[in-house]
């Protein structure tokens, strides 16, 4: 009797080749051990497909929402007669199961689970959108090698800095800095670069050598000299308007104005809360005042 041949197995196509993690090895070994900290530590942030899974998250839990809401709805609201949550004006659906066919355990444990990724999800971007970026241009490296983009597209393209710490207390000077770093590589590069992505790759290695552009603690560094040049500026100034020979109605003037300014720009210029604004206002308006009291 014979017997019948085994079914041979087909090899998965979606597997990658037995080169293919040779040829990522080679490309990922050169970044992962760099000289340059834009190299080093910067990584793709991802940030629309973040977006994407968080509203598939997000539909997919309002799903059993609506039906946790219409089974709560079918027990009455007597239990609740302020409605606090406004369930009075909840819409009601029509021929709504009975609630030992809904609420079970496979929609609490398939609600936990999904509540459990979107929330994680949610303080992880939160996360990633607190981080440092910089554009794929200050690494014209790693841009010589996105031959799928176009220059306009490697300028928007971000990357998070690990090393950096979190841009949640920058103020807008150094963001504003930072923007005009960005524009000027963009600029520079886009004087010898091409609309596609092959043109932009091969006009940044032409050269053979690639420059790497450190914009955000350059962007830091000249946001604080700013920051205290200002701050002198404010200190200094009715130091030298005021003095012992002009009138009080101009002392009083040049002091009230100083104040105002010096708030102005604080509230403006820094990211600071409004019981840090008003102690900093208070503290050079203490300052002056002291200043004025000696000599008068």
């Amino acid at each position: 009797m014979s017997t019948g041949s085994q079914p041979q197995t087909k090899r998965n196509t979606t597997e990658p080749n037995l080169g293919t993690y040779a040829k990522r090895f080679r490309k990922n070994w050169q970044a992962a051990s760099a000289d340059s900290d834009l190299t080093l530590y910067g990584f793709r942030r991802f940030k629309t497909s973040q977006l994407l899974n968080l509203r598939f998250l997000e539909d997919e839990i309002a799903e059993l929402d609506h039906t946790i809401y219409q089974a709560g709805l079918t027990l009455g609201l007597d239990h609740a007669p302020s409605n606090k949550l406004g369930l009075k004006y909840c819409k009601k659906d029509p021929n709504v199961p009975d609630i030992s066919l809904t609420i079970t355990k496979e929609l609490v444990l398939k609600l936990r689970g999904l509540l459990k990724e979107y929330d994680e999800a949610l303080l992880a971007f939160n996360n990633i959108m607190a981080m440092e970026r910089c554009s794929l241009l200050d690494d014209e490296k790693a841009a010589c090698l996105r031959t799928d983009l176009t220059l306009p597209e490697m300028y928007e393209t971000r990357l998070l800095r690990l090393d950096l710490p979190h841009r949640s207390r920058a103020d807008p000077v150094s963001h504003w800095i930072h923007r005009l770093l960005r524009d000027f590589q963009y600029w520079k590069l886009s004087r010898r670069c091409g609309a596609s992505g092959v043109e932009a790759q091969l006009s940044i290695g032409r050269t053979g050598s690639f420059s790497h552009q450190n914009s955000a603690p350059i962007a830091n560094v000249f946001g604080r000299l700013i920051t205290t040049l200002l701050t002198g500026i404010f200190l200094v100034v009715p130091v030298v308007i005021l003095s012992p020979k002009s009138p009080p109605n101009a002392q009083l003037a040049v002091v009230a104005v100083c104040i105002l300014l010096f708030s102005f720009l604080v509230a403006t210029m820094m990211k600071a809360s409004n019981f840090e604004m008003m102690a900093v206002s208070a503290a050079y308006a203490a300052v002056i005042a002291v200043f004025v009291s000696n000599t008068t």
